[in-house]
């Protein structure tokens, strides 16, 4: 946390980043949403990380957030296993959850009102080789804005630095920097439909004509 800040700044920072990406978010039409999806799935697909995870975990795309079913179809074509979050309401916790089909009668709503499987194995994280994350805005450092809830970077907060984590969003979402905290966890490497950037260059989690390096 910049010791310029105090909590309360930080806060107020995040929400006004929040209430600009609704802005921006909501200008957008269908067509776009779908176009920009698709070129953002298509980075994720020939991602080294994609090709190398056995196990996925992503997340179920709400209106605002680039539409990555797309990828889990592909993953299951490849016959990789997928997982998605479930949140607990009560416990405050994400979980991840097999997953072998999207359709109604496999699914219903989490705690958060996000689709999510209503059976399925909790697969520990350790076995996750792979966590595709959406977010309300990313920076290039690899901080994500989420919506206040701090489940993701709890989340995040347990996994080994092997596993790869990639931030996915529509370009429009990328500001020049997220105001953080010490609970604030940066994902290794961002992908929009414009481009890909990664924190590390050691890790090679993106194909080679996408590896825009900060």
């Amino acid at each position: 946390m910049d010791a310029s800040h105090t909590p309360h700044d930080i806060t107020d920072r995040k929400n006004a980043i929040r209430s600009d990406m609704r802005t921006r978010l909501a200008t957008l039409t269908a067509d776009q949403r779908a176009e920009w999806s698709t070129a953002a799935c298509a980075r994720l697909i020939r991602s080294d990380a994609f090709a190398r995870a056995r196990r996925v975990m992503l997340y179920m795309p709400m209106r605002s957030e680039v539409d990555v079913i797309s990828v889990a179809l592909e993953a299951f074509r490849l016959g990789k296993s997928l997982c998605v979050p479930r949140v607990d309401g009560s416990r405050k916790t994400m979980n991840a959850v097999e997953t072998t089909s999207f359709d109604d009668e496999s699914m219903d709503c989490d705690a958060l009102g996000v689709r999510a499987p209503k059976v399925g194995q909790e697969i520990p994280h350790e076995e996750i080789d792979l966590v595709i994350v959406p977010g309300v805005a990313f920076d290039m450092h690899g901080f994500r804005l989420g919506r206040g809830g701090g489940y993701y970077d709890r989340y995040l907060a347990r996994f080994p630095r092997s596993t790869a984590t990639i931030g996915v969003c529509f370009d429009i979402q990328f500001v020049e920097e997220i105001p953080t905290e010490p609970t604030d966890i940066a994902v290794h490497a961002v992908v929009s439909d414009r481009r890909a950037v990664q924190r590390d260059p050691s890790l090679a989690l993106l194909a080679v004509q996408d590896r825009n390096h900060i």
